[in-house]
């Protein structure tokens, strides 16, 4: 139900691989400690999956839990979904690469920057929300291809194991009957294997390791 997916210009050094090198150097963690030979910094193994999707195709929304609702993209909903992106990722591995992550500062700069560029999909982005607050966030911007970019996947942890990571998913899938695209990319952790396993489960493929520096000031998780 938590599974962050990437804002390129913010993160650290990135290492794109062929498919047939997914495998290699990598210890059971999926922790690399250099994948260039450097002895003096540490990297995390992600994924970057794609689908091939057709605006036009008719996508079932399962119905929400009882209490939940959507909320669609509007201005004033945006410290709300960098309220729900703190709380679902702030003690997660994925804290140990993206700096954002780390405060409800740092979560209100990104969702901002998300918002804020030209090629964002404000129909792609979603809010659940719960009689207590916001529980869910899902974000997407285009990119170049006819290629639709999901940015972060996020669900608290007092309300995951709901199916709502899910749900989000295929509301944004539902949602973009308007845009000319044909595809569906996002990134994903390669030891968050409950995100793998949905993302294939929706039709989602892998196309390129990545791996990312792990930064020298994370916090421990």
């Amino acid at each position: 139900d938590n599974f962050p997916c990437g804002i390129e210009q913010l993160m650290p050094d990135s290492f794109l691989h062929p498919e047939s090198d997914w495998n290699s150097g990598q210890n059971a963690s999926g922790q690399n400690s250099s994948p260039h030979g450097s002895s003096n910094k540490s990297y995390l193994k992600r994924y970057r999956m794609e689908l091939d999707f057709n605006p036009k195709d008719r996508v079932f929304v399962p119905e929400l839990p009882k209490f939940y609702a959507w909320q669609e993209w509007t201005w004033k909903v945006q410290e709300l979904h960098a309220e729900v992106i703190f709380g679902s990722f702030h003690k997660e591995l994925d804290c140990k690469i993206f700096s954002s992550f780390h405060t409800p500062g740092g979560c209100s700069m990104l969702m901002r920057e998300i918002c804020l560029r030209a090629e964002f999909v404000p129909e792609a982005t979603w809010l659940i929300q719960t009689p207590d607050g916001p529980c869910g966030s899902i974000q997407a911007i285009m990119q170049k291809g006819k290629t639709l970019a999901i940015q972060n996947v996020g669900v608290t942890p007092e309300h995951r194991k709901k199916g709502l990571g899910k749900a989000l998913l295929l509301k944004l899938m539902s949602s973009l009957e308007s845009y000319n695209l044909n595809k569906i990319t996002l990134e994903v952790s390669a030891q968050n294997l409950a995100a793998i396993q949905l993302y294939r489960n929706l039709g989602f493929r892998k196309t390129k390791l990545i791996y990312k520096e792990v930064l020298s000031f994370s916090i421990p998780i």
